[in-house]
């Protein structure tokens, strides 16, 4: 997802909108624009990986990519897509808010 925001207004709001889903972001480099987290999928799934890549495409345009890292069950793929979606949602949400 391009996103017509800054790069650091975009950092901001993505490591925003994980803490308060309460994620685990065991790794954000903002040099490189890689953010790493782990998020209990629910009662009958094992927690997963996802990742977060920002990219600069100029002054005012961010692009936003998301996914999840490693093998998993079929009965994760959706819910997996379900956290993503909800993820990106809440990050232009946040952005749009934000003014």
């Amino acid at each position: 997802m391009n996103l017509p925001y800054s790069f650091d207004r975009v950092w901001d709001a993505a490591i925003s909108v994980l803490q308060q889903a309460k994620w685990n972001v065991t790794r954000a480099d903002k040099a490189t624009g890689g953010i790493e987290v782990h998020a209990v999928m629910d009662m009958i799934t094992w927690t997963e990986t996802f990742f977060v890549n920002l990219t600069r495409n100029n002054d005012d345009s961010t692009r936003v990519i998301m996914g999840r890292i490693g093998l998993a069950q079929p009965v994760d793929w959706g819910i997996s897509r379900q956290y993503i979606e909800s993820f990106l949602n809440k990050l232009a949400n946040a952005l749009k808010s934000a003014g």
